[in-house]
């Protein structure tokens, strides 16, 4: 369902992306950059990269940048923009151990990429497993709130159509898994040898819009 729909509506994404039309993305894409700055390394992986815009942004700070997804159509218009490496890779991959291009990796990003419900903490434990020693995963993802927002009960939750109030011409929008502060929490004390932290990022009007969670391998 998600595979399909973002095949469907990659030309639409990335016409989004392009003209800037998202406007929760004028705190969330400093946000997630602010948090790449404070990582150290060379290496970084864009998990779930789109059409590439944040895979761009860590060459121009510095980092040797490998972007991967699983919408072909996507892929192809992040090598059109950039001479990085681009693949299409996806998330069962990951999750079934393959090695991705490029390994190992300081830092791996997914950013507002997470949608599912049982396959979170395998794909983030195998993604772990391809970083350096001290390596660094960090997550954007919707924050908690917008179950409220919603009028919907605060429990975790699939919630139907992932494109619903994005601006463009979307269709057949894909469910996701709409976790609360505590559902994040107590997945991710599942996983081992790690210690993490959750940031809150507010809008103008001091509205949490996202989090950021930053997962160091100890």
């Amino acid at each position: 369902e998600i595979k399909a729909s973002w095949n469907k509506n990659a030309q639409e994404w990335i016409k989004t992306i392009q003209n800037n039309a998202i406007p929760s993305r004028k705190f969330t894409n400093p946000a997630i950059l602010e948090a790449i700055k404070e990582v150290r390394g060379n290496t970084i992986v864009d998990i779930g990269c789109g059409e590439g815009w944040l895979t761009r942004e860590m060459k121009s700070l510095g980092w040797t940048a490998t972007g991967l997804d699983a919408t072909e159509d996507l892929i192809i218009a992040a090598r059109e923009q950039s001479n990085q490496t681009f693949e299409v890779f996806t998330f069962e991959d990951i999750i079934k151990g393959e090695k991705m291009p490029n390994p190992p990796f300081d830092a791996a990003i997914f950013n507002f990429c997470l949608y599912g419900k049982e396959d979170v903490i395998p794909l983030i434990t195998k993604t772990l497993n391809q970083l350096t020693t001290e390596g660094t995963v960090l997550i954007q993802t919707l924050h908690p709130f917008f179950l409220i927002q919603n009028g919907l009960a605060y429990k975790g939750q699939w919630v139907s159509d992932s494109w619903n109030g994005l601006p463009g011409n979307f269709t057949d929008g894909h469910s996701w898994y709409a976790r609360t502060m505590e559902d994040w929490i107590q997945e991710l004390n599942q996983i081992e040898h790690i210690e993490f932290n959750i940031k809150e990022i507010l809008n103008d009007d001091d509205k949490p819009i996202s989090l950021i969670i930053k997962i160091n391998k100890i």
